[in-house]
């Protein structure tokens, strides 16, 4: 038996350096072509092939390869080069077990290529280290449609290494959209290859069957056999699912062939591990260990993570069941280590809030879309408008000078009379309007405000399930104290996800009462929670259309207020009007100097807007409650431009605006002013300095 182990460990190590010769005479064949030629263009190409050779090899070189071409495509303003490089660097962290950087990586990669301007300027030919993978001889049409799929086609690996097959599903049939509209053939076998696989997941046999054959049969299509290996690899793992292992081994052993021929090692790696699971379920004991070393061996030259971890899997249940505790425990040591740096819960908690932020960055493009729309809307509603008001004059006209016809005259005012109320129509539509813009910046604002609380949730959630692990491993032991401890650490972390979700769920209701229609009925309100609520939403709401807003916000509650009997939708509504008005001026006053002028370290190296004695113009918005005797003041100021003196008295006209065209309706002010006065018995007034200041004071009786 011993001379056999001898003769196994020979082998064991002297296949993986046979084929790291081999792979390694080619790749300094490509760095000598980089060493020996002047042109950038060339080399770039060269940076890109040699990131491609290193990603399942050596993940760090990749990574640096995968940089130095970034930079040359930056430099060249080659875009489709720039996002295929980014790409590059995410499959390289990919392949070191860093998910969330992947992920940060990809997802601009995808933005880039997924502009049609980045056709513009792209390189077509035949270049010095390209295979067919490159695609630079299609089109710069067809060669983005390529890069999108490829792009997809990693996103979707990315994504059931992190088990969420189901987003892996959705990137892989975008992959494989993308890969056969551009006729990349070799890219379509690779998409087909990786569906399989997610396929596999859920079970859907028949779906990974057909894919996994429709790759192979791409490979040998094209002679583009790098991945000739993968495919009959995953050939062998369907069957094996299908129940036919004697079928599953022979494609095993074909897949350890191809992949040694066309250096994958990967394949290498994970066909060995799958050699050893067969061998294992016959007793072979010898044979086993020979293909589990030879995975660790190719994992090791690699230093790939996850397949090490793979590997010292299979080791440590090799060694449980022959009764080796002392390897069995080495071997459970270094995978806790190993599956800790990978999948720890800090890594997907960043990961989830990578994707997370990604999809709040689309329903934002969505959303603009739909404003887009509505404000087009809206030209047409004044135009109508217009048109009504065009009509009544001439109405009005006629019906003067045909006075003296009773007849005529009569019929006349029933037609202005109809007009008349047309237009009182249209104005509610115009009012409605407006309380929708309201509605609109108040959600913006929801949707930051809410995410906090559930982030707490998750991560409580998260680290409860964990906890509970533990207990009913201390409860097994027989700890009780420790279990104790463990359980009051769950009881605690309850406490905090009802104390977020009943924050959230605070959030959600005050939204719904924003939103609907006032009932016309006081109830008792916090002046101060109110004031403090609309403002932090009015703030997130203008976030959420200039992300380059800042400001400073000073706030002044008096807290001996207590409740008022008040609308709160309809005062909501006015503060929201109010706030809104002043984060708009300050930030006109801002832009007016050169486009800066907040309290921000990254403009400090441009031209500031500067006050009347010489200092850096601040942005400042005050939020200041107060109770004067039987009445309550709350004062909303700015430290903007001011209003002139000759349009102040017109500020509260209905369709009155100082702003352009577009941006704003004319009846917030109008609206607010009627809410006060009519609504709450109380006043709206303002005072202002041009140049300087505004303040407005909300006076409301208190009964």
């Amino acid at each position: 038996m011993q001379p056999l182990r001898r003769i196994l460990y020979c082998v064991i190590f002297i296949i993986p350096s046979t084929i790291v010769v081999a792979q390694q005479f080619y790749i300094d064949n490509l760095q000598l072509q980089v060493n020996a030629t002047q042109s950038d263009t060339n080399k770039l190409v060269l940076f890109r092939s040699l990131a491609r050779i290193y990603a399942e090899i050596n993940p760090d070189s990749s990574y640096y390869y995968g940089e130095k071409s970034l930079l040359l495509a930056r430099k060249l303003n080659l875009k489709l080069d720039e996002g295929s490089a980014l790409r590059e660097m995410g499959y390289a962290l990919l392949n070191r077990g860093n998910y969330p950087r992947s992920l940060q990586q990809l997802l601009p990669s995808l933005a880039i290529l997924e502009n049609p301007k980045s056709e513009e300027k792209v390189l077509v030919g035949k270049f010095q280290g390209d295979d067919d993978l490159m695609y630079r001889t299609a089109t710069p049409h067809l060669q983005r449609l390529s890069e999108i799929a490829f792009t997809h086609q990693i996103l979707g690996v990315l994504y059931a290494n992190s088990n969420n097959y189901e987003k892996a599903l959705v990137h892989h049939k975008q992959g494989i959209e993308y890969a056969e509209l551009s006729g990349n053939v070799p890219l379509q076998s690779i998409v087909n290859m990786t569906m399989a696989r997610v396929y596999l997941n859920f079970k859907q046999h028949d779906s990974a069957l057909f894919r996994v054959k429709k790759a192979y049969e791409q490979a040998l299509q094209t002679g583009f056999k790098r991945y000739m290996g993968s495919a009959l690899l995953n050939m062998g793992r369907t069957y094996a699912a299908m129940g036919n292992k004697t079928l599953a081994n022979d494609y095993y052993r074909q897949s350890l062939v191809a992949s040694t021929d066309n250096y994958y090692f990967r394949g290498i790696v994970a066909t060995n591990l799958l050699l050893a699971d067969f061998y294992k379920q016959s007793s072979k004991d010898d044979s086993v260990f020979y293909h589990i070393n030879n995975a660790l061996s190719a994992a090791r030259n690699m230093d790939a993570p996850d397949l090490l971890l793979r590997c010292y899997t299979s080791l440590a249940d090799y060694y449980k069941l022959r009764k080796n505790n002392d390897s069995a425990v080495k071997y459970q040591a270094l995978i806790i280590k190993m599956d800790d740096s990978l999948f720890n819960v800090k890594q997907a908690q960043q990961f989830q809030n990578i994707d997370f932020d990604e999809q709040q960055r689309l329903q934002q493009i969505e959303a603009a879309k739909t404003a887009e729309r509505a404000k087009f809307r809206t030209y047409l509603l004044l135009a109508a408008v217009a048109i009504f008001l065009i009509i009544a004059i001439t109405l009005w006209r006629n019906s003067v000078q045909r006075k003296n016809a009773n007849i005529l005259l009569s019929r006349q005012k029933k037609e202005l009379e109809n007009t008349l109320e047309t237009l009182r129509t249209t104005q509610n539509l115009l009012v409605q309007s407006e309380k929708m813009a309201s509605l609109g910046e108040l959600t913006a604002g929801i949707a930051h405000e809410i995410q906090n609380p559930l982030n707490f949730v998750n991560n409580f959630s998260e680290v409860n399930k964990e906890l509970l692990m533990e207990l009913k491993a201390e409860m097994a032991n027989g700890n009780l104290n420790d279990a104790e401890a463990i359980a009051n650490d769950v009881i605690a972390n309850q406490e905090k996800i009802t104390h977020h979700g009943q924050r959230a769920d605070a959030i959600v209701k005050g939204m719904l009462q924003h939103s609907r229609r006032s009932s016309g009925v006081s109830e008792p309100t916090s002046i101060n929670k109110l004031a403090d609520e609309y403002l932090r939403l009015a703030y997130h709401g203008f976030r959420a259309k200039d992300k380059t807003f800042n400001v400073a916000i000073k706030t002044d509650f008096d807290e001996t207020i207590g409740n008022l009997n008040i609308i709160p939708q309809d005062i909501g509504r006015v503060l929201l009007n109010l706030i809104t008005n002043a984060f708009y001026a300050v930030s006109a006053k801002a832009l007016a100097g050169a486009g800066v002028g907040v309290a921000n370290e990254e403009f400090k190296s441009q031209s500031p807007t500067l006050t009347d004695d010489g200092s850096p113009y601040v942005p400042t918005v005050t939020l200041v409650t107060q109770k004067l005797n039987n009445k309550i003041e709350i004062r909303v100021a700015d430290n903007g431009n001011g209003i002139k003196p000759n349009i102040v008295d017109k500020i509260f006209q209905p369709f009155f605006t100082t702003k352009p065209t577009g941006q704003g309706t004319g009846l917030g002010l109008s609206l607010s002013y009627d809410i006060v006065t009519k609504g709450h018995n109380g006043s709206l007034t303002v005072n202002t300095e041009e140049g300087k200041f505004t303040t407005f004071i909300i006076t409301l009786p208190i009964t």
